[in-house]
């Protein structure tokens, strides 16, 4: 019964998005029609017709390392498949890239491959049976080992299944300015209210603790889930995604209070400052800690630091709390938005293609400083910085799943009102019993829908 419910909710879905895809039909979808022909067309080639061109739409930066080396794949690839090519459709802004694909999909023009977060919508074209089973196929090619496990696990959709593979992998942590801290007599957070003190200590002197990119909002949104993922491993975010727990619990609260307690320790502003003002403020040494991730490691390489900043960077992962559940070696990462590929358009060209490239990712992406999200090993470390080849050692000795992220749980009206109200909450606009009440409302409307 639920999975009929699910399927009636996802092919309503497409009737709207159908008319969406109708009003859009004036400012590119005769485009977009046209590239869904000519990828409909190719779907049903076999490995050995080779003079076909398959499409990746992607949400990726167009200079990005990843779309660098997948083109650069795709033209060693066709150094022995003749007349391959691979057309990559870059809508780099996100909402604007979901709803390109939802008009797509609605239209029933999907390309070979797509890109999409692990969230219900993903969960919905699975269901649709609109996407390919990746682990069968990556059990199929001999490669579901070679991933770094946290990797896959942030791919899997809410049901646990896994139809998304990771091009990326980074890890979460919080980046500190070492003189400051010293001068101050200050060490690394070892849990979360040490933070707190920490905090509170630097705000007493006069200095800024905490450098936040407000606009995008996802930032703040970590602070929230701090404490429920050292609680409960992810099963609060799942469960509270799902209406099976509430903010107003205990964990919830804890939660909610925290964020109102480490907001008073951002930047003043916080709101209105965007990712690279935050950036600079750090770099600058304007601001004591910086949360982010390790797609930061090129900026905090010494040879493009400010002078005061040379050999002053460090970094702590996300700290630990009495009664933890998860190990101190489980925190924030991530694998970024997932590739999918279309199921009545993978047999022949396209699946020898992708199993081309992921047997050959890392080879060419690492050799850019980026981590692979498959496991590799770093013969020349004179390539690379002593930060990239720290973290490498943390990857490696890293556990099984990453703390999730909870707007790839949430459903998209869940995400927008919590979104409003965590930036409420950690500017002091609101107490966090406020906050918890409007995000169980906010969650009871949509699971009922």
């Amino acid at each position: 019964m639920g999975r009929n419910k699910t399927r009636f909710k996802f092919f309503s879905l497409i009737f709207i998005s159908a008319l969406l895809a109708t009003a859009l039909a004036g400012c590119g979808g005769s485009a977009n029609k046209n590239a869904g022909d000519d990828a409909k067309d190719q779907g049903n080639s076999s490995a050995g017709n080779e003079g076909k061109t398959i499409t990746w739409l992607t949400a990726r930066p167009e200079n990005g390392a990843i779309i660098q080396t997948v083109r650069e794949l795709a033209d060693s690839y066709a150094q022995d498949h003749p007349g391959f090519k691979l057309d990559i459709q870059v809508t780099a802004d996100r909402p604007s890239y979901l709803t390109k694909l939802r008009t797509l999909v609605a239209s029933g023009e999907v390309p070979e491959f797509i890109d999409t977060d692990a969230d219900p919508y993903a969960q919905e074209l699975a269901e649709a049976g609109m996407l390919v089973d990746m682990k069968q196929f990556l059990d199929e090619q001999g490669l579901y080992d070679q991933f770094y496990e946290p990797a896959l696990k942030y791919q899997e959709l809410p049901d646990g299944s896994l139809y998304l593979i990771p091009l990326e992998y980074h890890l979460e942590m919080t980046w500190y300015n070492k003189k400051i801290f010293e001068e101050n007599n200050l060490t690394e957070p070892k849990t979360i209210d040490d933070m707190l003190t920490v905090s509170k200590a630097l705000k007493e002197k006069g200095i800024t603790p905490i450098a936040v990119d407000g606009v995008d909002v996802w930032p703040v949104l970590r602070y929230a889930a701090m404490i429920p993922f050292r609680a409960t491993g992810n099963e609060f975010a799942r469960n509270l995604s799902q209406g099976k727990a509430k903010m107003t619990d205990e964990v919830g609260m804890q939660a909610a209070s925290f964020v109102s307690e480490i907001g008073q320790y951002f930047q003043q502003g916080f709101a209105t400052t965007d990712y690279t003002t935050a950036l600079n403020m750090f770099l600058n040494g304007e601001a004591a800690m910086y949360r982010m991730g390790t797609w930061e490691i090129p900026s905090f390489v010494n040879e493009n630091l400010p002078k005061n900043m040379k050999d002053n960077v460090d970094y702590f992962y996300l700290p630990t709390m009495t009664g933890a559940q998860t190990p101190d070696n489980e925190f924030f990462g991530n694998s970024g938005i997932g590739l999918a590929a279309t199921a009545d358009k993978f047999e022949g060209i396209a699946k020898d293609f992708l199993s081309f490239v992921l047997k050959n990712y890392s080879d060419v992406y690492v050799a850019k400083q980026q981590m692979s999200p498959l496991k590799f090993t770093i013969e020349d470390e004179s390539k690379f910085s002593e930060l990239f080849l720290q973290i490498k050692q943390d990857m490696d000795n890293y556990g099984s799943e990453f703390a999730k992220p909870w707007d790839t749980l949430l459903d998209a009206n869940t995400n927008s009102v919590m979104s409003d109200l965590i930036m409420k909450l950690a500017m002091g606009g609101m107490t966090p019993e406020e906050f918890a009440k409007q995000v169980d409302d906010t969650i009871a409307q949509n699971v009922n829908n």
